[in-house]
């Protein structure tokens, strides 16, 4: 099956130059790409406005590459309560995709295609673990959904729907925002899904190395560039120590032209010679460099991967993914670490 990845960094603050020097090394460097392909598409729809706009841009991209949407709706035993007429309109699950395929309908018109009855979801549960559970039945190659919909208190103590499925899924995780998001909603239905430029941030891991096939695979598809992206995060420690001596611009300045260094080498190894990249090597937050490129006009999409952090650490840390994924001024592809692991086995 398939996957539509992308990218790579993880929040490992990289103030020490031999970090970099170790991951590049330690990174898999054969010739041999895993095959990727988008055969079958997740789609989550909550039946808010933003559903419906990322499920539009969900169609454009299904257009593409020929693949098979599936729409799903999880109502939370919350809403079930909560909400006027559930026990009429969901009273069980033939009646939720009856109900679903109803207000598909002006999709199915717009674009002339047919949401098969096999192919709508109705659950009812926790919404991040049931998407994710449906993704791994059908073995998905791609999730997309928004990072807005219903929302209030509960997604500000726990975190959007969104967030949590990019934490947990076992495949790529495509979340539309920004300005080439809206821009995509207007021309679906009436011409194919563009990119331009890929933003790949590399850490030169494993990770990254995966994440930039996945890259390397849109950019062949759309004929696009690609943009490789390395933020260097000095030790906060360290700069407070060395604020008043000479010190800290001596090690940055070594530090970033070890980076470059790396990042050519990097290049030369995984970037096919008839692929468009540029490299950038950038020092401050990850996130905060990450967001502010995704500002730019010329960048359709932010190729992005985690490292698989869970419990304490990443409560702690937070994940570089997740973040970009609230903040981003445009589409954000997140890939899991596991899918390295496994091209790599």
């Amino acid at each position: 099956m398939c996957q539509m990845t992308y990218t790579v960094i993880e929040s490992n603050k990289m103030s020490d130059a031999n970090q970099v020097s170790t991951a590049l090394h330690t990174s898999s460097t054969g010739n041999s790409r895993p095959a990727i392909q988008i055969n079958t598409i997740v789609v989550p729809i909550d039946f808010s406005s933003e559903s419906f706009r990322v499920l539009d841009y969900a169609v454009a991209v299904a257009e593409q590459f020929g693949a098979i949407l599936h729409p799903v709706h999880v109502r939370s035993h919350h809403e079930a309560m909560a909400i006027e007429r559930a026990r009429n309109i969901i009273g069980n699950y033939q009646d939720g995709i009856w109900y679903l395929q109803d207000r598909l309908a002006d999709i199915e018109r717009k674009h002339r295609l047919k949401f098969e009855p096999e192919h709508c979801h109705i659950f009812s549960g926790r919404p991040f673990e049931e998407i994710c559970r449906l993704a791994r039945e059908i073995d998905a190659d791609l999730i997309i959904l928004g990072s807005r919909g219903h929302s209030g208190l509960k997604r500000v103590l726990l975190g959007s729907t969104a967030e949590r499925v990019v934490r947990h899924a076992s495949c790529p995780v495509l979340v539309p925002r920004g300005q080439p998001f809206k821009a995509a909603i207007g021309l679906a239905g009436r011409m194919r899904l563009k990119l331009r430029n890929i933003l790949v941030p590399v850490d030169f891991s494993d990770c990254s190395v995966a994440a930039v096939n996945y890259g390397v695979f849109l950019a062949k598809k759309f004929n696009a560039g690609v943009r490789l992206l390395y933020s260097m995060e000095l030790n906060v420690k360290f700069v407070v120590q060395s604020r008043m001596s000479g010190a800290l611009a001596a090690v940055s300045n070594a530090d970033q032209l070890l980076a470059e260094n790396r990042m050519k080498q990097f290049k030369s190894i995984h970037i096919p010679a008839n692929i468009s990249c540029e490299t950038e090597v950038l020092i401050g937050s990850p996130v905060d460099q990450i967001c502010a490129c995704s500002r730019k006009r010329e960048i359709d999409l932010v190729a992005i991967s985690t490292h698989g952090r869970t419990g304490v650490q990443h409560a702690l840390m937070g994940s570089v993914a997740e973040r970009v994924v609230r903040h981003a001024e445009c589409p954000v592809l997140v890939v899991p670490a596991a899918m390295h692991r496994r091209s790599s086995a």
